[in-house]
């Protein structure tokens, strides 16, 4: 049995406390994959504790011979989902660029060119399915497994993989607008 579980049962068994560490254990990466979805810190914060809130009121449904970060991740997905087809919000959900991360050697025309390639790829981003860039933004951005999307989701891993292929080719077909700047994928 493994860290999760033995934390899980201790909730169970009625110590609250140990919920904390699961929190804060999943806290950053449940945060990140609300927040790529809705691109906003402030709705990610709110999402990620009503995500907690949620696995805990639901801890009891947990199926221990399972890991425990895809079921809390699918649980954060479909909170925000149903939240964001009750408020009618935005999604994106791929990188933007982090200007912190900028090194000295790099040219303001450099910047630029950066900055304008992100924006055309998450335009390209927007103009896929959701469930297209669901699976690229927890492959690619959380660096899951087909087997933990699969778990998270709850598709077979071939429908994962197809998903993918998809969202690839459609990203290829859309980038032959962008290979004029000299970009591709």
């Amino acid at each position: 049995m493994d860290e999760d579980q033995d934390w899980v049962l201790q909730i169970i068994n009625g110590n609250r406390q140990a919920y904390a560490h699961l929190i804060t254990k999943y806290k950053d990466r449940i945060y990140n994959v609300l927040y790529r979805m809705v691109h906003s810190r402030e709705e990610a914060k709110d999402l990620t504790q009503e995500c907690f809130i949620k696995a805990f009121q639901k801890l009891a449904s947990y199926d221990q011979k399972r890991a425990f970060y895809p079921w809390l991740c699918r649980i954060a997905i479909n909170h925000c989902i149903d939240i964001r087809k009750n408020k009618k919000l935005e999604t994106v959900c791929f990188h933007d660029v982090d200007l912190l991360s900028l090194t000295n050697e790099q040219t303001p025309e450099s910047i630029y060119l950066q900055k304008e390639f992100a924006s055309e790829m998450q335009e390209m981003l927007d103009e896929l399915p959701e469930a297209y860039r669901l699976v690229l933004l927890l492959r690619y951005n959380n660096d899951l497994s087909y087997q933990e999307i699969s778990e998270i989701l709850g598709i077979p891993v071939s429908t994962i993989q197809v998903k993918l292929y998809r969202a690839k080719q459609r990203l290829r077909a859309n980038t032959i607008r962008g290979s004029k700047k000299g970009w591709s994928l």
